[in-house]
C-alpha cells in the first residue's frame, strides 16, 4: 500500500469522501474563470462572511434563520392596524377592510347558527356552511380555523349583544323610585327571552366546554357583567342595599336563575312546555321571595323583544 496513503489523516479521508458524495467524483471548474475549485473551497461557498459574536462564520442555513427572526421581530413591532381583526372579547378574526367582507363574515355567522339549530353542531360541515353562505371554503378558513372557532365566535357575538342589552336596561336612574321587585321582574323577562332565543347555542357551548373552556369564558364574562350591573342598581334601593355585594344573596339568586336557564337549554322537559314569559314570572317570584321583597307586577309586553 503506498506510503502516501498511510501518511494521510483518516479523518481527512472521510471528509473528502463526504465531499465527493456531495459534489461529485471530481471538482468542477468555476463557470466564470474555468479554474478547478477544490472540494474544501466548494464547501466554504455555503458560508457567509457575516460572523457571529464569537467570530465564526455563519452558514447559509443560519443566515436564513437570522433573517426569519429579524422579519418576525419587525412584524411584532408593527402598528395596531395589524391587530384590527382582534375583536373586543378576544377571538382573532381577519380584518375586514371592506363592507362586503364584513357582510360575508356576518353571513357565515348567521348560516353557522342556523345550521347548528337544524342539524346540530356535530353534523354541520364547513363545506355546507360556506355553500349556503355563498362563499368558498377558503373564505371560511380565512376567518375561522375550524368549526370550533366558529362556535367560539358565535358565543362571543351573543355575549357582546347581551352586554349591550344589559347596559341599556340595568341603569340605576331607570329604576329610581321603583321597588327592587320590579327590577327583578323586568330583568328576568329579558334574561329568559335571551336564553330561549339562543338555546341551541347555549347547549353547544356547554357541551364544548367539557373539552375546552374557550367559548364558555364569554358566557362567564357576561354573567359577571350582569351581576355587576344588577348590584349597582341594588345599591340604590334601601330594601336590598346591604345585600348588594359579591357572593351575597342577590348574587346567589342570579346564579340559581342562570342554572335554571342552562337546564332549560339542555332540553329539560319540565320547563320546555312553559312559555318564556311564564317561566320568567315563576323565576322572578322565586327570586323575590328568596330576597323577602314586597312584590310588584310587571307587564311582559312592555319588555324589549329579543331578535
Amino acid at each position: 500500500m503506498p506510503m502516501s496513503f498511510l501518511s494521510r489523516n483518516p479523518a481527512d479521508t472521510l471528509a473528502e469522501t463526504a465531499l465527493k458524495r456531495k459534489y461529485g467524483a471530481a471538482p468542477r471548474p468555476c463557470r466564470k474563470s474555468g479554474t478547478q475549485i477544490s472540494f474544501a473551497d466548494k464547501d466554504k461557498q455555503g458560508q457567509t462572511s457575516v460572523s457571529n459574536d464569537t467570530g465564526a462564520a455563519r452558514t447559509a442555513v443560519a443566515r436564513r434563520r437570522v433573517t426569519e427572526r429579524s422579519m418576525t421581530k419587525a412584524g411584532d413591532t408593527s402598528d395596531d392596524s395589524q391587530r384590527a381583526g382582534r375583536r373586543r372579547l378576544g377571538v382573532v378574526l381577519k380584518p375586514a377592510a371592506q363592507a362586503r367582507s364584513r357582510n360575508k363574515l356576518e353571513r357565515l355567522l348567521e348560516v353557522g347558527h342556523d345550521m347548528m339549530i337544524e342539524v346540530g353542531f356535530d353534523r354541520m360541515r364547513v363545506v355546507d356552511i360556506a355553500e349556503r353562505a355563498g362563499c368558498s371554503t377558503g373564505a371560511f378558513y380565512q376567518r375561522f380555523a375550524d368549526k370550533e372557532a366558529l362556535l367560539e365566535a358565535l358565543a362571543q357575538r351573543f355575549a357582546e349583544r347581551a352586554w349591550t342589552l344589559l347596559d341599556t336596561m340595568l341603569l340605576p336612574e331607570r329604576f329610581a323610585g321603583q321597588p327592587f321587585a320590579l327590577v327583578v321582574r323586568r330583568m328576568l323577562v329579558v334574561m329568559v327571552r335571551l336564553a330561549s332565543a339562543n338555546a341551541v347555542l347555549l347547549r353547544e357551548v356547554v357541551r364544548a366546554s367539557l373539552r375546552d373552556m374557550g367559548a364558555w369564558t364569554y358566557f362567564s364574562s357576561m354573567r359577571d357583567h350582569l351581576l355587576d350591573r344588577l348590584l349597582d342598581v341594588a345599591r340604590q334601593h334601601p330594601e336590598v342595599a346591604e345585600r348588594a355585594r359579591p357572593g351575597g344573596p342577590i348574587d346567589l339568586a342570579v346564579q340559581l336563575v342562570l342554572s335554571s336557564l342552562i337546564s332549560r337549554s339542555l332540553a329539560d322537559q319540565r320547563t320546555m312546555g312553559m312559555s318564556d314569559d311564564d317561566l320568567a314570572a315563576e323565576l322572578a317570584t322565586v327570586m323575590i321571595r328568596y330576597l323577602q321583597l314586597e312584590d310588584a307586577p310587571w307587564d311582559p309586553s312592555l319588555s324589549p323583544s329579543i331578535d
